[in-house]
């Protein structure tokens, strides 16, 4: 283990940092260009059958930055260990397109919008670049047999990975309702899945991307924590919410016997959790899953603690305890579990605060 944690100790360092500079520098750049193309969004106003919940005008493209952040993490990655990319250039290349795809719709989407059916498409095109390159969810831990493996037939691999990335890339986005949620959420789900990644030798590319992932999630949080300054859009939803569902697939589901298929579910477990129960709610009530509304757990949540920042404090506690149940199935040795909870805090800590010294200061320049 100490082996494998000095081999690839350099590269999550330069990669998280690249990726944190980038997109804690690039925000402030973003949110002027929203204010030139008119990308942003009016606190309060109509949104499908639901309100928004911030106030005033809020640039809504800040997947923009996170992805520049992402990008030149995994280039500048990918030069501190070049043998990454000739071990797995086909995988990497087939993820960074999806995730450039998705980008590209998600700012479509943010700034004129874009027909749903449409948005689908392109979700499942960009899942199935990853299938089309061997990144599929081919075989699960045979539970029944105490070990080895349960192995998909050919369409059954394919559809089970379609829908596995289409419907996290959606359940991520219908998490990212309140200032800092998604962005905390993000942060802790990449950090789990390292955590999970770094036990074995041959993780390279996950490590890259989730050391990645990590980095530009914080550096948005930053920016992003109540009172937030920008939010991430589609563009950065489905950009996070797409590259964590493929990392699970590229990195944690194809491990030894001793990592289920549970450990990434679990780890990412919030969003699907939301998802799930948002999408049942609506159709026992004969609604539109697909229709945005303010029934989601943040929302229903927030009316009984009454404080935005509490329900992204308890929902982020949520996703960390789910993160270690993870680690914990995986059999992650327990130092590593340790360190990781212990970053896990003080990195988001230290994001959240940084935004909230910033608006104060910002409040007494005003006054």
């Amino acid at each position: 283990m100490q082996e494998i944690v000095a081999q690839y100790a350099p590269l999550i360092l330069a990669t998280f940092l690249a990726a944190l500079v980038t997109v804690t520098l690039a925000v402030p750049l973003v949110r002027r260009l929203a204010f030139q193309v008119g990308a942003v969004q009016e606190g309060g106003s109509q949104h499908g059958a639901g309100r928004r919940v911030h106030d005033g005008y809020m640039p809504n493209i800040g997947g923009v930055a996170i992805y520049a952040g992402f990008l030149l993490a995994v280039i500048t990655g990918l030069l501190v260990k070049p043998e990454l990319f000739q071990q797995s250039r086909v995988e990497l290349t087939a993820i960074i397109l999806g995730a450039t795809l998705l980008t590209i719709v998600g700012f479509l989407d943010d700034v004129w919008e874009v027909k749903p059916a449409m948005r689908l498409a392109a979700q499942f095109l960009a899942a199935g670049v990853l299938v089309v390159n061997g990144v599929e969810i081919e075989f699960i831990t045979n539970y029944f047999a105490g070990s080895g493996y349960l192995f998909f037939p050919e369409f059954i691999t394919v559809v089970v990975t379609l829908l596995w990335v289409v419907g996290f890339t959606n359940a991520f986005n219908f998490i990212d309702g309140l200032d800092g949620l998604s962005s905390g959420i993000a942060a802790i789900s990449s950090l789990s899945l390292l955590a999970v990644a770094m036990q074995f030798a041959d993780r390279g590319p996950a490590i890259l991307l989730l050391a990645a992932s990590a980095g530009a999630a914080l550096g948005f949080l930053r920016h992003n924590f109540n009172p937030a300054k920008i939010i991430m859009g589609d563009s950065g939803a489905y950009l996070i919410g797409y590259i964590l569902a493929a990392v699970s697939v590229l990195g944690a589901l194809k491990v030894t016997a001793a990592v289920t298929v549970a450990a990434p579910i679990l780890i990412l477990g919030l969003p699907v959790l939301n998802i799930t129960q948002v999408t049942l709610r609506r159709l026992r009530r004969g609604h539109n899953p697909t229709l945005a509304a303010n029934d989601h757990l943040h929302d229903m949540l927030r009316e009984h603690s009454g404080s935005p920042r509490v329900t992204v404090l308890l929902l982020w506690t949520a996703a960390l305890s789910l993160g270690v149940m993870g680690m914990l199935l995986s059999r992650t040795p327990p130092l590593l579990i340790y360190l990781t909870i212990i970053a896990t805090v003080l990195l988001i800590a230290a994001a959240s605060l940084a935004r909230l010294v910033e608006a104060r200061l910002e409040k007494g320049a005003r006054t």
